[in-house]
């Protein structure tokens, strides 16, 4: 269960996150398997794909975390989805990294703390 503290809408973003996840590396599980044969080591689409799936089964369980996580955990999770290359040219996804950033952005300038709670807008360098 997410601590009493911890903000609904980004826990709804790690949750949406998570699921478009979890689809993309299926659909990337039935694109390997379904691969023709032989398969070439230079093959370059196929290496793609497996390297995309690869790293999406390594963010899985930090989402999973995240979920029952609270707040600073959530935005790390977010602050490294945002790192990764782009899973496709899909509009959810481009919506989803829209939401992503302007959550970032939000916790960055002080609208969030890790906990949830509104913080104070600090000044920096200005």
């Amino acid at each position: 269960m997410p601590a009493s503290s911890a903000d609904p809408e980004l826990h709804s973003l790690i949750v949406a996150l998570r699921v478009f996840v979890l689809q993309t590396k299926t659909a990337l599980d039935e694109e390997i398997r379904s691969y023709p044969t032989p398969i070439p080591r230079c093959d370059a689409q196929f290496n793609a794909a497996y390297e995309q799936r690869s790293r999406l089964a390594a963010v899985i369980p930090q989402f999973d975390a995240a979920v029952k996580g609270g707040d600073a955990e959530r935005l790390s999770v977010l602050a490294e989805f945002a790192a990764m290359p782009s899973l496709g040219d899909g509009v959810d996804e481009r919506n989803l990294r829209e939401s992503v950033a302007a959550e970032l952005s939000r916790a960055l300038t002080g609208g969030r703390k890790a906990n949830g709670s509104a913080a104070p807008m600090s000044a920096s360098g200005s």
